[in-house]
């Protein structure tokens, strides 16, 4: 590979990363911007066993029970790649995690909450929405938030555009480090946070033995197969909604010319499924 440094969003690359606690629990304080006070202190990974599972699509890579500075426990349940019908997706991986607790004894009082963090390398929401976006319950006229089961937090690595002197905080170092890893000859002189810095050295891809290279080779490749996947099954999903529409067309005399304008099929095709 011509770059130094490994891709931190691969699977196998993340969990490297983030299996080192002082590293997750840097990058969680800074990108869910939490002040002093709130900060998180504690993190234990959180089985997965009991996670859902789709046809189509992967579980988190993964669950944290997190406890802040004034002794308050939640959940942090990690995405990393957007797929078929992602932000149903996330609600419904959020609603398990928050589900789950009940179903492993915990009465309904004592429920942590569940936040939702999602690292994209994909634009997900319109161009006005920033890089880092935060979703909460809100009442609609007051705009309190009253209701705090379930959160989410998207980061939209494309709109991270500040350049390596523009680097102003711990956010800002992480998320240079995951926009700008392929790029990068070495960590920014301008990043001062020593666990960023600690992260490059994770991801640097002398630093891997040739099994785990391997293991993020095949993750790589798995991925690629995960995208043909989905993609061909979007495209066969649109192909056969395309043929109903033709033969209801069909069916109202409408000629062959116009219809294959309309659906993007040829007249051949056309009539193939017609007959």
């Amino acid at each position: 590979m011509s770059s130094r440094y490994l891709d931190p969003t691969n699977d196998v690359a993340f969990k490297k990363l983030f299996s080192q606690k002082d590293l997750l629990k840097d990058f969680l304080n800074a990108v869910l911007r939490l002040e002093e006070g709130c900060k998180i202190v504690e993190l234990d990974f959180i089985p997965q066993e009991e996670l859902p599972s789709f046809k189509i699509g992967r579980r988190s890579l993964f669950d944290i029970k997190c406890k802040d500075q004034e002794g308050k426990y939640y959940v942090v349940e990690m995405q990393n790649k957007p797929e078929s019908s992602f932000l149903n997706r996330v609600q419904c991986y959020a609603s398990h995690a928050f589900v789950s607790q009940a179903l492993r004894g915990a009465t309904h009082e004592g429920l942590m909450p569940v936040i939702l963090l999602v690292i994209s390398k994909e634009n997900l929401f319109e161009d006005d929405i920033e890089c880092i976006s935060y979703h909460h319950t809100l009442e609609s006229q007051t705009k309190k938030q009253l209701l705090f089961a379930l959160s989410y937090v998207f980061i939209e690595l494309p709109k991270f555009t500040k350049s390596a002197k523009d680097l102003k905080s711990g956010e800002d170092d992480w998320l240079y480090f995951f926009a700008h890893w392929q790029e990068s000859k070495e960590p920014p002189e301008s990043i001062t946070d020593s666990l960023v810095l600690e992260a490059y050295k994770v991801i640097e891809q002398f630093n891997w033995t040739p099994e785990e290279y391997d293991a993020y080779f095949r993750a790589r490749l798995a991925s690629d197969a995960e995208d043909i996947l989905i993609t061909d099954s979007f495209e066969k999903g649109e192909k056969q909604k395309a043929i109903a529409i033709a033969k209801n067309m069909l069916a109202k005399g409408m000629d062959l010319e116009t219809i294959s304008s309309i659906t993007e099929l040829s007249i051949k095709e056309i009539k193939k499924h017609n007959s």
